[in-house]
């Protein structure tokens, strides 16, 4: 099937040519050698991070798939029960089966009769209709047209083109379905842009071929684009990996026969999820892709030896022709892409006056010795992580430290940030306090304080990044700091370089990799998740300020990626092992290598500090007896503030964006570090801020008339749906189980969802849901108007985005001293948000290995150690 898109189909998005170039025509033939393989195969593709891969990579396993399909018409017609419901032409029919009339063969189909008029029955010869048959799996018994959203389509005609078929072969009806795990949006936006042109100029779009349908963690649908026949997804999407796991073990419906992971899913964070899913011998064809990184890279040249890989190397696209065939914005972009993978220069720019290697590594060393020490006094740790911290910011800062000490105390910048004075004044007052590990202690704290006196008047790095901004001022640049206070006092010190949008400073973890600069500049050794100076393609020169031991770090990272480079590219056959040089395995590399090791536990030991003993907090919280009310949590996050916050596994996060200046709710598994989160101090944890003002909103009136009534609707189907379970002693399995005796198709999980009590959840996404739950309950309300608690449901959802709208112009206003008019609807949402909420910076969020129960009153809101452990 992908050699047949290779050969007589194009791939378009939206006016955009994109299958013709020579690099997609490489990923494709990719595709097409493991998909018409007899053996299962798993596959690997690391790209430049076009459109245009994930968008072809769609197309290839969602046509791939049909070759597995093993319906025919005949199968699909001898399925089919007497008063089955089925499509001709349009509308809908009931099947009275086949019998022969006049020598012939026929199908029976009928239709109720209308007013006077009786029913209607058709015979139709079956060998020339049975194609024009599809069965119908929605729920409506009416039999006509009415409520099917027509669409005359292609899909018959280009089956049969690219399967060189008789139109009459072509199956109604899939058997096989495929697993995508990808973002729901950016998904939806494929399928409404992708078609397919064949033929003399004919087009066909991907979902007018075969259905597609998201799946939530709840295991809740919904559908993208037309599905008349309401026949089941043969593209089943999510954007979560576990998700992904229970659709393919799921022994309902169509047999799933493929997985497509794109979106740069971490291999390392979800490794042994996916390891498990690619192991599944059910899957014929399993392809993993994402934009290329060394760690990615790495993982899979370790872990998966068997499996082909297609990797966009500088080695690989230099030898591809690199002309743009189809000059579009897309083909654009990737050829941009591909240069700045080509013409890719990472140049370290050295900076004098920071520390040695030796003297760094004497730090280091003495952090090292002092946390494998037997000095278990809560300071030891307290030392570790205050030292280190302020390692890195004499390491990394681009602005003398009088300058930031002076921001902290004027509040120009996060009242957060510890002033570098009194993190010297911490470490001298623990280093008189530690025992055998006191004079330890003062070789690091005297090392600290000598280079933080240099550093208070005079920054070499500051200097350099000056000549930087005056070199690169009519470029689009990006300035790239490890903190969020960096860039606010850089845009202070010089707001001539920040002014518009050409030159921005951002931090590591908010980098987005997506963007293009015509050069990057990072301050220093920085190298996180989001972020490698190393790596990243975002434009082809990227620049690092490096002090002495800052350098020393980055040869030896440079070296590890030029030795993973040179394995990919003999594993993709773009070189051969004979033509690289040969491995420098000295000493002196082998003693680095147990440095970095040694230097990296540390770093994981300090990362681990700045989350709760999450273990001993479920023993306090399980104290509390077997009575006291407690809430899963399964995220654990930390503020720049050094709060912190358990997230329930429902819990809906309120986000607010100060470029966009909007605010947005995001579930824990969304958020970034980096996200600035808005909370009502210490309110009722099962309420963020939009429940608060929207209750208040309510209260004065101010939602207008029949409000009331709506809100009580909104809440009264769950009410009574909790009542049902709680007097049956119902699990939510069971609630589950009933529900779908009655037709619907909601899992466990969506039960739970509803019910728990830090749910957000306002109420079904389809009017059939609530009547399953009218049904299920025998409510007698419910059952006598389940459609106006559904359109109450509605009106909630509706007011609850207005409100979040007008949280962010409240939040806008207060920042820049707009006071809203006395008495509107803005001014009582101001009012609660300079009353009532706090705003706090995320910067590290975990998820744990296995959900924890923690006492509900720990969670959803920032908290310190004390309020823990008291």
């Amino acid at each position: 099937m992908a050699n047949a898109i290779l050969e007589k189909c194009d791939i378009y998005f939206g006016d955009a040519l994109i299958s013709k170039e020579s690099v997609i025509e490489e990923y494709l033939s990719f595709f097409a050698n493991s998909l018409v393989s007899k053996e299962r195969t798993v596959n690997f593709a690391l790209h430049t991070g076009s459109l245009c891969f994930d968008a072809v990579s769609i197309v290839a396993v969602a046509l791939g798939c049909l070759s597995y399909n093993l319906s025919t018409n005949d199968d699909i017609i001898s399925a089919l029960q007497i008063d089955d419901m089925v499509m001709y032409n349009g509308q809908r029919y009931r099947w009275k089966g086949t019998r022969v009339e006049y020598g012939k063969l026929c199908m029976i189909i009928e239709q109720d009769g209308k007013g006077k008029n009786g029913k209607m029955t058709r015979f139709l010869p079956l060998e020339k209709n049975q194609h024009l048959i599809k069965p119908y799996y929605g729920e409506s018994q009416i039999t006509d047209g009415r409520g099917i959203r027509k669409k005359k389509t292609n899909r018959e005609d280009f089956l049969a083109f690219v399967f060189d078929m008789d139109i009459q072969e072509i199956p109604t009806q899939i058997d096989v379905s495929v697993v995508i795990v990808a973002d729901r949006t950016f998904f939806g936006e494929i399928c409404k842009q992708v078609r397919i042109v064949y033929g003399e100029g004919k087009e066909v779009g991907l979902l007018d071929i075969i259905p597609a349908a998201y799946y939530t963690s709840g295991g809740e649908e919904y559908q993208f684009g037309l599905n008349p026949t309401k026949a089941e997804p043969v593209l089943k999407v999510t954007s979560k990996i576990s998700t992904a796991r229970d659709l393919i073990l799921d022994r309902n419906g169509n047999k799933v026969v493929g997985l497509l992971v794109i979106g740069g899913v971490s291999m390392i964070e979800n490794g042994s999820e996916l390891t498990d899913l690619l192991r599944r011998k059910v899957l014929r064809f399993a392809y993993v892709t994402s934009p290329i990184k060394a760690g990615m890279g790495e993982h899979i040249l370790e872990m998966y030896e068997g499996a082909s890989v297609f990797a966009c190397t500088k080695n690989l696209l230099s030898k591809s022709n690199q002309m743009i065939r189809n000059d579009n914005p897309l083909t654009a972009e990737l050829h941009r892409q591909i240069m700045n993978v080509i013409h890719h220069t990472v140049t370290a720019i050295p900076v004098g006056e920071g520390w040695s290697w030796d003297e760094y590594k004497t730090i280091k060393n003495a952090l090292v010795v002092i946390k494998q020490s037997n000095w278990h006094e809560p300071t030891k740790d307290d030392f570790v992580v205050t030292a280190h911290g302020l390692l890195n910011l004499l390491n990394t800062a681009v602005f003398r430290l009088e300058i930031m000490e002076k921001a902290i105390c004027n509040g120009q910048i996060n009242k957060a940030v510890t002033p570098p004075n009194e993190r010297i004044q911490k470490l001298w007052s623990i280093a008189d306090q530690a025992g055998a590990m006191q004079e330890l202690c003062m070789v690091v704290a005297d090392a600290l304080e000598n280079k933080y006196r240099e550093r208070l008047n005079t920054c070499p790095k500051a200097n350099v990044l000056k000549e930087y901004l005056d070199s690169h001022k009519f470029s689009k640049a990006a300035i790239v700091v490890p903190k969020a206070y960096y860039a606010d006092l850089l845009r202070m010190e010089y707001p001539e370089y920040f002014a518009d949008e050409a030159m921005i400073c951002v931090t590591a973890n908010r980098f987005d990799s997506q963007k293009k600069y015509d050069a990057v500049l990072c301050v220093g050794e920085l190298n996180n998740k989001r972020f490698d100076p190393l790596q990243c393609m975002s434009a082809r020169n990227i620049d690092v300020l490096l002090y002495e031991c800052e350098e020393k770090v980055f040869t030896f990272r440079r070296k590890k990626i030029a030795k993973y480079e040179r394995k990919l590219n003999q594993r993709i056959g773009a070189t051969r092992m004979e033509d690289d040089p040969k491995e420098d395995d000295s000493s002196l590399e082998m003693h680095m290598e147990k440095e970095m090791q040694r230097f990296s536990v540390l770093d994981e030991y300090i990362d681990a500090l700045n989350t709760f003993d999450i273990h001993k907090l479920v023993q306090r919280s399980n104290a509390g007896g077997i009575n006291a009310p407690m809430s899963e949590v399964k995220y654990v996050g930390t503020f720049v503030s050094g709060e912190q916050i358990f997230f329930s596994r429902y819990y809906s996060a309120v986000v607010f964006d100060n470029i966009a200046e909007n605010v947005i709710e995001k579930s824990p598994e969304q958020l970034l570090p980096g996200d600035v989160l808005v909370f009502v101090k210490r309110d009722d944890y099962t309420k963020n801020i939009v429940d608060v003002i929207y209750e208040r909103l309510l209260r004065d009136g101010r939602l207008g008339q029949g409000a009331i009534d709506v809100y009580e609707k909104s809440q009264y189907w769950k009410e009574a749906l909790r009542e049902y379970k709680e007097a049956n002693d119902f699990t939510y399995r069971k609630v589950a189980q009933n529900m779908r005796a009655v037709g619907s198709s909601v899992q466990e999980v969506t039960v739970r969802q509803w019910l728990i009590d830090d749910s957000h959840i306002v109420g079904p996404r389809k009017e059939r849901t609530m009547e399953h739950i009218a049904i299920v309950t025998q409510d007698p309300y419910l059952l006598a108007d389940s459609h106006g608690y559904f359109e109450a449901c509605g009106v909630v959802r509706h007011d609850r985005r207005k409100i979040l709208e007008l949280i962010a112009k409240a939040i806008n206003d207060k920042l820049s001293g707009n006071i809203p008019e006395k008495g509107s609807v803005l001014s009582v949402v101001y009012d609660n948000v300079d009353n009532l909420s706090e705003t706090l910076e995320l910067e590290y969020i975990t998820e744990l290995e296995k959900s924890v129960n923690i006492s509900i009153n720990l969670v959803n809101t920032p908290i310190t150690e004390a309020e823990v452990l008291m």
